[in-house]
């Protein structure tokens, strides 16, 4: 099953996002309401993209520590990073996302955390399906 997402840009500059989710449907965003130099750092794209790839890793993290029955899910606390880089046509392209996630874990848990650790060291669906375009660097730790 595929996922379809539409997106318009309305004339007056507001992006406006139907992501078709009954949890999100919508995101709504005018760029043009900023000041040009807070527009000029704001890489929507890049934080749409490592939001996305978070949400997916820490919801593959979450399911898999209940599929191997842990006393409790703690929350877990994730942030990423991008870089970019010019290639040999001077074109900026992101090369590398470095995911870092934390969470609690009891130490009865432990070995099931490891267990998720180790799988999701391969990335989740995905993180993993960026990874031919990308280097993804995974950094996964108990609290």
């Amino acid at each position: 099953m595929g996922a379809e997402v539409r997106l318009t840009r309305a004339e007056n500059g507001e992006f406006i996002i139907d992501l078709g989710s009954a949890a999100l449907p919508q995101i709504r965003f005018n760029p043009l309401e900023l000041d040009e130099a807070t527009r000029a750092n704001e890489h929507m794209g890049a934080r749409l993209l490592m939001a996305a790839a978070l949400t997916c890793f820490v919801n593959t993290m979450a399911n898999d520590l209940k599929a191997r029955n842990v006393s409790r899910v703690a929350p877990i606390e994730a942030h990423a990073e991008i870089t970019k880089e010019k290639d040999d046509h001077l074109r900026t392209r992101y090369t590398h996302i470095e995911l870092n996630v934390e969470s609690e874990v009891a130490e009865a848990d432990r070995a099931a955390f490891e267990s998720v650790r180790g799988v999701l060291l391969r990335g989740s669906l995905l993180t993993y399906s960026l990874e031919n375009g990308l280097e993804l660097d995974y950094n996964i730790e108990a609290k």
